[in-house]
């Protein structure tokens, strides 16, 4: 463990084992989460949607979209065992087979790679794609290109909250998503000088450089673990 620790500002909640393993890795994280989420008190309306749809496969982009399925199922939705179901990468894949449902997943772990994996299918006609409020259009829209219909179904809401500097000096400040860059914009901003940014993947890394032109380090994987290696090897290197 290292003995001289850089803190490092984190844009979401950390679990117990993350905060202990970015620890190890000698980083101090501060955490001011940039967003909320809803989900709704009745599902009526939802699963209407879905009775109506039977053969449509499922999208998840988000673990988000796998808690509103389960607050589903506990309200007395079934899953039918010919449905497909899709997922943008390894952790929600991870929470549906918690749920005991399998998904497949593209290799490489994006929106615009699961839209692609799902037009090589070459059977699907149409698909139930479980989203919040912010989520980004591109998947749907490649989707509906190829002639794919796409039943958009918002089952969460995210709300975003200004997120400042913390009162400590950080040497790092890791991003989650498009909507954490927005929260951050909210808050401090992007028009002074700032610690280097940490992205966990290529889309949040592209919302950052519409903001600025800082260098941004983004994880090879969308993993909270890679994401905090990638800092600690960055801010410990011989270079920084």
């Amino acid at each position: 463990m290292r003995q001289n620790k850089q803190n490092i500002l984190v844009t979401r909640p950390l679990s117990a084992q993350q905060l202990e393993y970015a620890r190890i890795l000698g980083l101090e994280p501060v955490v001011e989460p940039a967003l909320e989420f809803n989900f709704p008190d009745y599902w009526d309306g939802v699963l209407k949607v879905i009775t109506e749809h039977p053969k449509s496969d499922w999208i998840f982009t988000s673990t988000n979209g796998v808690k509103a399925l389960e607050e589903l199922m506990n309200a007395g939705l079934q899953v039918r065992p010919e449905i497909q179901l899709f997922a943008v990468g390894s952790k929600t894949q991870e929470a549906l087979q918690d749920l005991g449902l399998d998904a497949k997943i593209p290799r490489t772990e994006d929106s615009k790679h699961l839209a692609e994996l799902i037009i090589e299918e070459g059977k699907i006609n149409s698909v139930i794609y479980f989203h919040g409020n912010l989520s980004r259009g591109e998947m749907v829209a490649r989707l509906k290109d190829d002639g794919i219909e796409v039943i958009e179904l918002e089952v969460y809401e995210t709300i975003i909250n200004p997120v400042g500097l913390p009162h400590v000096p950080v040497n790092g400040i890791l991003f989650y998503s498009p909507s954490a860059v927005e929260g951050f914009k909210q808050g401090t901003g992007f028009d002074d000088e700032l610690p280097t940014f940490f992205a966990i993947g290529p889309t949040t890394a592209k919302a950052l450089k519409e903001e600025t032109d800082q260098l941004v380090e983004i994880a090879k994987q969308p993993d909270t673990e890679v994401l905090l290696r990638t800092v600690s090897n960055y801010l410990f290197s011989d270079e920084n």
